[in-house]
């Protein structure tokens, strides 16, 4: 039902209901066609149309855009290609409740979304390197600390986002962003080379990083693509031991979307870390560390008062 002419622009909870009940229909849309089912559906008038946020982009866009991302995280509507948008069953069910807004915590209620969650809160509380950080008191911490703990709560979001990315791509694309992760993090040196070498019959290499002209040095990758609670298995380890061995090799990385059984990390240990093993959650840390598959969005400016210019003495 098409609402009266608004000047204001709704929440993206209050966007959330709109979406699917523009998709309800069970038609494939695009989110350009989506985005005006929805403005016409909430009767936006010219004046809400035209509210820009900073970054010069439309505020009901940008709005939308979340809407839209946090129901296909929630699994209530899909993405059967890229930029567009159709209604899942789950979503029909939300869409019958008529509602007037759809928090993300109403969307607790989708398995999905709790896992999504799950693994954001998980990520905020370590840094990349691992270690515990310390959550941030918004009333006695300082404005630079707030700003830095807002960034790095949305990498968190950013980073669970690209481990489903490579979770949905092929076996030959995750293979193939690996390598260049490693030839990212300067592993090819000055003057080696990259390798994508996975194919049936590969031995249980997908990758090779040479660090030096004569491929004296070189680092071997076996990468899995794993969905989630498919953790690999000691099993694997000791094949890709026996792969490396047969190239007579010093060193391997072993990296998968998913995780690892302690079994396999045991095992890995016992190589006397000649084997390193990389999950998902650190994987995608460090792609976006060295901007793999990820693009810088904005630079923030900080500013101080400059103690030394009042120094001095303009006199002289």
């Amino acid at each position: 039902m098409m609402q009266a002419n608004k000047s204001f622009v709704p929440t993206t909870d209050e966007f959330r209901p709109s979406v699917l009940r523009v998709l309800n229909d069970g038609a494939t849309r695009s989110f350009k066609e989506v985005t005006e089912l929805v403005a016409n559906q909430e009767g936006l008038d010219e004046g809400a149309r035209n509210q820009a946020i900073p970054s010069g982009g439309k505020r009901y866009v940008n709005r939308i855009v979340w809407a839209c991302s946090g129901l296909a995280k929630a699994g209530l509507i899909r993405r059967p290609k890229r930029g567009f948008y159709e209604i899942t069953s789950d979503g029909l069910t939300v869409d019958e409740r008529n509602l007037s807004s759809y928090s993300e915590n109403d969307m607790l209620e989708w398995p999905q979304w709790q896992a999504y969650q799950n693994e954001v809160a998980s990520r905020r509380a370590k840094s990349a390197d691992g270690e515990q950080t310390e959550s941030v008191d918004e009333d006695n911490s300082d404005p630079i600390e707030q700003l830095e703990h807002t960034v790095d709560s949305y990498n968190a979001r950013v980073e669970t986002e690209l481990r489903r990315a490579l979770q949905e791509a092929t076996p030959e694309f995750f293979e193939k962003a690996v390598v260049e992760l490693l030839w990212a993090m300067g592993y090819g040196g000055a003057h080696g080379e990259k390798q994508h070498v996975g194919k049936s019959g590969d031995g249980g290499i997908d990758g090779v990083i040479r660090q030096d002209a004569l491929g004296l040095q070189n680092v071997y990758i076996q990468a899995k693509r794993y969905a989630d609670h498919n953790n690999v298995q000691r099993p694997a380890i000791q094949q890709f031991y026996g792969a490396l061995a047969s190239k007579g090799a010093e060193r391997g990385v072993f990296i998968t979307t998913s995780g690892f059984s302690d079994g396999a990390i045991r095992e890995a240990n016992n190589y006397r870390g000649n084997i390193v093993l990389i999950d998902g959650i650190r994987l995608t840390s460090l792609m976006l560390a060295y901007g793999v598959a990820v693009q810088k969005v904005k630079s923030i400016s900080i500013y101080k008062v400059d103690e030394d210019f009042f120094d001095s003495d303009f006199t002289a």
